[in-house]
């Protein structure tokens, strides 16, 4: 009976991962990276990082759509590297200060949050932490009564749906805890509690974010957390699963903006732009799912999800706005890592368009035969219409556009081109009057 159980669970998971695919596929690539596995010791659902783990009980007494916003906020902590941030803080309150800081993000990509789901919109994890009241000396804090401190708190949510289940006080079978897959070795992660595993807390039943497991970069335990080289590599492979996941939602139309906006602002000011660059020009090429090759992280718990695939990209284009401004050792730093990493994903073609008021040069070249160097042409003014006009003249959709610029023109094209565009900016921050109305920007002025 118990099998029978725990096999329903797991494929009640597998469908919650699957809807996330087709409604909210930034949310659903993230957790298609992660390998899926029952815990009763948990009281919902939760992740390190490295996988998700589920309460079968919870998993079967639970709606659906609770379930899917479950796996959207563990996955959506773990790409703000909540997971990696804790250092000596207290684990309960900053459990807390997870939930309320992504509560907001998922309520306003449409996700259904229980009733009583508090959000303060706004802030960082860090932020949140230190306005929650610290714990009374007896290790419990004040639940009713959570104030930021002085600081403007978004209003709870009023979201309709059922509230989660509370398992606070339910005992945990041993033998089910065992049948469940549950590794005992984990680390305590700080946390008090009666086993190896470490302790389960999650206040709002929407899902619980657990520390990076201890280890070092070769793999083995160790007793003093995760090491420094490993919680770079860890946010390292965040980032790159969170451009990649970025990019499938954006090509479908289904990346949510206050998620967009915080994702990127949680990592931009501590990238260097070359890897920004990099990481969006592979991203191109890496948008698609493929059913008929399973994921084989899933295999293993018998739930049968799709592997993202890649497909290559035919074409890449390079604008460069050739007016005055354009420095030439920005311009070969920009170009050289444009050949380094077209000669990676191996685009079918690249062009390259020289603009200012005017197209004064194009060009068709192979991603192994880009020149060393670029002999500028043009000189004069900026329009940004001329090289899309150009590309669409001549009936070409690259699978990403790089436009090189200062930004200082507001002369856009009046309609968004039905391909990405990515601003590489090598002046100021743009104000209002010359912002790009679509596209990405990534600023390479500051080192």
């Amino acid at each position: 009976m118990a099998r029978r159980a725990h096999r329903e669970s797991a494929e009640r998971v597998s469908r919650c991962v699957t809807a996330l695919l087709r409604e909210q596929p930034f949310f659903g690539s993230l957790a298609l990276r992660l390998p899926v596995r029952a815990d009763a010791s948990r009281e919902t659902l939760a992740s390190d990082g490295c996988e998700i783990r589920y309460a079968p009980q919870w998993v079967a007494e639970t709606d659906a759509h609770l379930i899917e916003t479950a796996i959207a906020r563990v996955v959506l902590a773990c790409a703000l590297k909540h997971h990696t941030r804790r250092g000596e803080r207290d684990p309960d309150r900053w459990q807390r200060a997870s939930q309320l800081v992504t509560h907001g993000l998922l309520r306003d990509a449409g996700f259904t949050l229980p009733p009583d789901a508090e959000a303060w919109d706004g802030i960082s994890v860090e932020q949140a932490y230190d306005r929650l009241p610290e714990p009374d000396p007896d290790g419990s804090d004040d639940q009713g009564n959570l104030s930021p401190g002085g600081g403007d708190a978004g209003a709870g949510t009023d979201n309709d749906g059922s509230s989660v289940d509370d398992h606070d006080g339910d005992t945990v079978d041993t033998a089910d805890g065992a049948d469940s897959g549950v590794d005992r070795n984990k680390s305590d992660q700080g946390q008090a509690s009666g086993s190896d595993a470490p302790s389960s807390c999650d206040p709002a039943g929407t899902g619980e974010v657990m520390d990076a497991p201890a280890g070092d970069a070769d793999g083995e335990d160790s007793d003093d957390g995760p090491s420094a080289r490993d919680i770079a590599a860890e946010e390292q492979a965040w980032d790159e699963a969170m451009h990649q996941a970025a990019s499938l939602a954006k090509v479908e139309g289904r990346m949510p903006g206050a998620v967009e906006e915080t994702v990127r602002g949680a990592h931009a000011s501590t990238v260097d732009w070359r890897t920004l660059l990099r990481r969006y020009m592979t991203d191109a090429a890496k948008r698609d799912y493929s059913w008929s090759v399973p994921n084989r992280r899933f295999i293993d718990s018998g739930l049968y999800l799709p592997s993202i695939r890649s497909e290559g990209i035919d074409t890449i284009a390079v604008i460069i706005d050739t007016s005055g401004s354009l420095d030439p050792h920005t311009l070969a730093a920009f170009w050289s890592e444009v050949r380094e990493v077209a000669t990676e994903i191996e685009p079918e073609r690249v062009i390259l368009l020289q603009v200012d008021t005017a197209v004064r040069d194009a060009a068709e070249y192979a991603a192994g035969e880009l020149p060393d160097e670029i002999v500028v042409r043009g000189r004069g003014g900026t329009d940004f219409r001329p090289g899309f006009a150009w590309l669409e003249e001549h009936d070409i959709r690259p699978g990403v556009c790089l436009y090189l610029t200062d930004m200082e023109c507001s002369r856009y094209p009046e309609a968004e081109p039905a391909f990405d565009v990515l601003w590489v900016n090598h002046g100021a921050p743009p104000g209002d009057w010359n912002r790009e109305p679509w596209g990405e920007r990534i600023d390479i002025g500051a080192p």
